[in-house]
């Protein structure tokens, strides 16, 4: 079949290699124009950032806006001029296709994941490169400009369950704002920065019954007595341990079957390490493929304003099916059995959302950690982790996580520090 551009008119061999799959199958250039078909007119207004959402009506443009970003480095965007978390370039490009329902059966599928994976590989290599380092500055869309230096730490300041009130962002953070790029060697070295000694120290060290909080986030849910299997259904979607840590090996989701999992989220300013929320020795670390840009129709253009009539897709795809993907998405399960036999084993999963959606853990099998330890991080891109319990740990969760469940994923939400405590036996 002809294309409307030519395979070289793409500069990323990743990218020719997806159109040329894309252009070999009839049902999927099917499946493809029913999902732009899906998008209403209203949200395919003009606009003049060309890799925009509003300038991707079919898959040639689609791909287009994939190339582009190949060869970006994110800039900063205001939060709070925005109203949002931040404008991933990859998400933007996705976000109305991702909101369709025949968009998100195309995300899932096994070979439009496998043809992601080697593209947002290629972009993770070139974001982690010394080149993407220029993207640190204090100019315009700088990420050590003032209005960035500024949003990013109040990030850290306003955090829940800490006393530290940094007065800089270098005071908060392993840098040094006299060399250049603030010596951060790459884009996603910026990204996955370190706290300084001491910002946040780790509740309770010596008490096995204190779980803290693996990651610098925001409560997104508490769920109990959650099943081996559930089916997902047209208003929503419920937790399955058997899909969240995958259908190869039973006895993992056995293990929690009628447990508990806390859900909580992390914007793109966030910090992406993650820590040990309880000492022991790891049992499992489980690489789980899966999707990078599904997201739950129901939330997307199905989702209709009660008062207005009118769709309300989220603006942000995928922050409203934080559930859906802690079962779909690719991710990485830490199984750590705690020192505290009470809590028998405790299980962290690391759900890439959105971009690059990297998450890569720095243990292995066997070793020992203790609470508060980094085990792993995330790279580029918007991220979400659950922590699971098995049945019969009763778990007192701080009254930070009820206040704010009330909240739906955004920009204006106060992370708990992390490292500070989460729950009690």
């Amino acid at each position: 079949m002809d294309s409307m551009f030519c395979l070289d008119h793409r500069q990323d061999p990743t990218v020719q290699s997806l159109q040329r799959h894309i252009e070999s199958d009839a049902e999927l250039m099917h499946l493809f124009a029913k999902a732009f078909s899906e998008i209403p007119d209203e949200f395919l207004a003009g606009s003049n950032n060309i890799i925009g959402p509003a300038n991707v009506r079919d898959y040639n443009s689609l791909l287009d806006g994939i190339d582009r970003v190949l060869g970006i480095v994110p800039s900063w965007t205001s939060a709070v001029e925005k109203q949002c978390v931040i404008a991933c370039p990859m998400n933007e490009v996705l976000i109305w296709f991702m909101n369709t329902r025949t968009g998100s059966q195309i995300l899932s599928r096994r070979d439009i994941n496998a043809h992601f994976q080697a593209i947002l590989q290629k972009w993770g290599h070139y974001l982690s490169s010394p080149a993407s380092a220029k993207a640190i500055h204090k100019g315009n869309g700088g990420w050590v400009s003032e209005g960035a230096l500024s949003e990013l730490l109040d990030v850290v300041v306003n955090a829940h369950n800490t006393s530290f009130r940094p007065a800089s962002f270098e005071e908060a953070f392993i840098c040094d704002p006299a060399l250049p790029h603030y010596g951060f060697r790459s884009w996603d070295d910026f990204f996955t920065r370190q706290f300084r000694p001491g910002a946040r120290p780790v509740a309770a060290p010596e008490d096995e019954r204190i779980i803290t909080n693996p990651c610098e986030s925001q409560p997104f849910a508490l769920v109990r007595n959650v099943p081996a299997h559930a089916h997902f259904s047209l208003k929503g979607t419920v937790y399955s341990l058997q899909d969240m840590l995958g259908r190869d090996d039973e006895a993992h989701a056995a293990r929690f079957t009628g447990g508990t999992v806390y859900q909580a989220w992390l914007s793109a300013f966030s910090y992406h390490r993650w820590h040990a929320p309880v000492s022991g020795t790891v049992v499992k670390v489980i690489q789980l493929k899966g999707t990078y840009f599904a997201a739950d129709p129901s939330k997307g253009f199905e989702n209709i304003d009660p008062d207005t009539g009118a769709p309300c897709p989220d603006r942000q795809a995928p922050d409203l099916s934080l559930q859906l993907i802690s079962s779909i998405a690719t991710r990485t399960a830490v199984l750590i059995r705690a020192d505290n036999p009470a809590l028998g084993v405790v299980g962290f999963l690391a759900i890439g959302m959105a971009d690059v959606s990297s998450c890569v853990a720095t243990v292995a099998v066997g070793d020992r950690v203790v609470k508060g330890q980094e085990i792993g991080s995330f790279h580029y891109g918007g991220s979400t982790f659950c922590l699971l319990f098995e049945p019969g740990v009763n778990l007192t969760f701080s009254p930070l996580i009820g206040e704010s469940l009330a909240q739906e994923p955004g920009y204006e939400g106060r992370c708990i520090a992390v490292n500070s405590q989460l729950a009690s036996l």
